[in-house]
């Protein structure tokens, strides 16, 4: 039991990555665990849960997770909650959000466009399009605690060209994808 609890916070403190745990020397130790593939399966579903769980207008780290999971495992689930979740709050979120959202989800898109349905493809396509118009086409708006500076951008001239940047990566996801 205490292997198997072990094994489990060994493979959620590195997000079931496996290169990570080798570049952080965890990945022996991991596998002397023998976990199984049901079992990892199961972490892997509470670990993209939980996330999906920390999803926030207030933050993007958690879409950030779900983004590294989706990219590293081809697993379009990260995708789905995070489109979930945007749909139906980030209309009301500060630009920046919005912005570090969009960003994740083409991200995902660009991962994920050989392996998704059509359907899920367009429908994360849409809602990525209308948060980042939402940006562009509105007056800039941020939060407490959240700085342009921080991530580059110094104005709201410079979180629309980066957004206008995310469009295009957007329309090379479309070309690109069936």
């Amino acid at each position: 039991m205490n292997e198997e609890r072990d094994a489990k916070r060994i493979f959620l403190s590195y997000g079931g990555s496996t290169i990570r745990m080798y570049r952080a020397g965890e990945y022996e130790a991991y596998k002397a665990f023998g976990a199984s593939p049901e079992e990892e399966a199961r972490w892997l579903e509470e670990l993209i849960e939980g996330l999906a769980g920390e999803l926030s207008i207030r933050g993007w780290d958690a879409a950030g997770r779900l983004e590294e999971i989706a990219r590293e495992r081809k697993d379009a689930r990260p995708l789905e909650r995070t489109i979930k979740f945007a749909a139906r709050h980030l209309m009301s979120a500060d630009s920046l959000v919005k912005l570090m959202y969009a960003e994740r989800i083409v991200a995902m898109l660009s991962a994920l466009k050989e392996v998704l349905p059509v359907a899920k493809l367009h429908e994360s396509i849409r809602t990525a399009k209308l948060l980042l118009d939402d940006i562009v086409e509105k007056p800039l708006v941020l939060d407490a605690g959240h700085d342009l500076g921080a991530h580059g951008m110094k104005d709201k001239r410079a979180l629309n060209r980066r957004a206008e940047q995310t469009i295009e990566a957007l329309k090379r996801v479309l070309d690109g994808g069936r």
